[in-house]
């Protein structure tokens, strides 16, 4: 059975009364907030933050890759961007942390090092890349939320080249700060993306005017009517494809056990759907994720 723990119900932001705000840690309004024409400032301020160095100059190499989204669900929103005309990066933000997620990250970093170089091109044009990784959930045993990784003998402590460089930042980290220093902009921009209610938010972007700017258009996103219908398409998209991969996990472990494994996977459901239920989902999307009947999960209700 899957560890109903691992499951990331559907992020929203609590704002009072009002419509819920969408959250940063979506992969599609990520891309939006990110990498959209006219946001390269945020952008700049985020990678500045991640990089520790300063940045004068950002522009986005896939600009266009949200069209391809709304035609296929599986794409991946990473942003692809070259930054003071000497180095290229690909940073994405992830649910969870899928078994083959380190892979992918390489490759695509294999990719976008090696798209540098043309027909009759030597090797002196290949710049360095930079891959980052926003993590909602755990990949390694440190405590701190930023590990760093680069080509390194670790016996005679060389570092073979600079021109690969990844970075992983784990979300669920920031838990084990003690301190927060408020002055730190990649904590700041940190908290921006962990952010759980309306206040928390404020509280965040009074402390920098790019967050601010990056809070003001997420509130605004927030209102629109087309956005939060791709946006809440997308949470269940993630949702779903996150409880399949899971269970297929699930079914790995309890190879040839049968007895008992339809009962529990019925159990199974109906406990993701009081977990929807207490986030304040509705019924339809409930169905949707755990394909239990109506009248089952309004009978859920009347259990709580």
């Amino acid at each position: 059975m899957m560890i109903l723990n691992s499951i990331r119900v559907p992020r929203r932001i609590k704002n009072g009364d009002e419509p819920y705000i969408l959250s940063p840690k979506n992969d599609f309004l990520f891309r939006l907030l990110f990498g959209d024409d006219g946001n390269e400032e945020l952008l700049a301020s985020l990678l500045s933050s991640i990089l520790h160095e300063e940045i004068e100059h950002v522009v986005i190499k896939n600009p266009y890759i949200l069209k391809l989204f709304s035609e296929d669900k599986e794409t991946i929103l990473d942003i692809k961007a070259a930054i003071n005309s000497k180095k290229l990066v690909d940073i994405e933000i992830q649910l969870w942390n899928s078994p083959c997620l380190m892979s992918r990250i390489l490759f695509y970093w294999a990719r976008l090092y090696a798209s540098q170089i043309k027909q009759g091109n030597d090797y002196t044009v290949l710049q360095k890349t930079t891959s980052i990784l926003i993590l909602d959930d755990l990949n390694h045993s440190s405590e701190d939320y930023h590990a760093c990784s680069h080509l390194h003998d670790w016996k005679q402590h060389i570092t073979l080249t600079d021109m690969i460089e990844v970075h992983v930042l784990e979300l669920p980290k920031l838990h084990n700060l003690k301190q927060l220093d408020k002055s730190n902009t990649l904590l700041q921009w940190m908290l921006f993306f962990n952010a759980q209610t309306r206040e928390e938010l404020i509280m965040v972007s009074e402390a920098n005017p790019v967050i601010k700017k990056a809070t003001d258009l997420l509130i605004t996103m927030s209102r629109d009517e087309e956005t939060r219908q791709m946006y809440e398409a997308r949470e269940e998209y993630l949702l779903g494809r996150q409880i399949e991969i899971q269970g297929a996990k699930g079914e790995g472990r309890e190879e040839g056990r049968i007895e008992g494994r339809i009962e529990g996977r019925e159990t199974e459901r109906k406990d993701i759907a009081m977990r929807l239920i207490e986030e304040g989902m509705n019924d339809e999307f409930i169905k949707k994720i755990t394909g239990l009947d109506i009248a089952v999960i309004r009978s859920l209700h009347n259990n709580r």
